[in-house]
C-alpha cells in the first residue's frame, strides 16, 4: 500500500458506479448461474454487452458486439478485487467473477467529456466507457444509451446520471387501468 499524500477534509459526494438516490433502481435478470466477466475482465461504472460467443449468455463485455444500446451499467457491489500483490484499488472484475448489471436508476458515473443537466449518456463501443452529447446527437464510436445526465460536471469529476423510464413506461401503459369489475 501506498503511503497517503492527501487528507480529505470532507466525504465525497459518491463513486462512480454507486448508486445516487433511494429512487427505484432495477437490475438487469441474469441468467441462470448469473453474470459473469468475460475475458480480461469487465470495468465497474462502465457499460456491458451480453457476449453473443457464449453459448451459456452468461459472459459479459466491455466491448460492444456490435452498434447495438448496451445490456446495462456495471454497478459498483464491492465487487472489484485485488489481484495483484500490494494493488491499492481496482475497478476491474475478473474474468469469470459475478457482476451485478443495472438498466436503470441513479447512478455516480465519470464521463470523458464535461456533462451538463440533460444531455445524452453515450458508451463508446470499445471499451464501455461515457460520453456525453446532446440528446439526437450522435458520437464517433459510441452509441446513444437512452440514459441521461441528471446533475452535471466536468471532466472527471462525479455526475449523477438516470436509467431510462421507457420500460417502466411501457409495463405501466400495458397494465389496466381501472380494477376489474366485480
Amino acid at each position: 500500500m501506498s503511503f497517503q499524500k492527501k487528507v480529505n477534509y470532507n466525504w465525497p459526494e459518491g463513486y462512480p458506479g454507486g448508486i445516487a438516490s433511494a429512487n427505484p433502481r432495477r437490475t438487469v435478470v441474469a441468467p441462470q448461474g448469473g453474470w459473469r466477466a468475460g475475458t480480461n475482465g469487465v470495468t465497474i461504472a462502465s457499460f456491458a454487452w451480453a457476449d453473443p460467443t457464449d453459448d451459456s449468455g452468461q459472459t459479459l463485455t466491455n466491448k460492444a458486439p456490435s452498434a447495438v444500446i448496451p445490456d446495462g451499467f456495471i454497478l459498483r457491489e464491492q465487487q472489484g478485487l485485488t489481484t495483484q500483490y500490494l494493488q491499492d484499488a481496482t475497478m476491474s472484475i475478473p474474468e469469470g467473477f459475478g457482476v451485478v448489471m443495472v438498466d436503470g436508476g441513479d447512478y455516480f458515473a465519470l464521463s470523458s467529456t464535461d456533462a451538463t443537466r440533460g444531455q445524452a449518456i453515450f458508451a463508446n463501443t470499445a471499451d464501455g466507457s461515457i460520453q456525453t452529447a446532446a440528446k439526437g446527437s450522435t458520437v464517433s464510436g459510441a452509441v446513444d444509451t437512452g440514459w441521461i445526465v441528471t446533475r452535471g460536471a466536468p471532466t472527471g469529476q462525479v455526475l449523477i446520471m438516470t436509467g431510462p423510464l421507457e420500460s417502466m413506461l411501457s409495463l405501466s401503459a400495458a397494465s389496466p387501468t381501472s380494477s376489474p369489475s366485480k
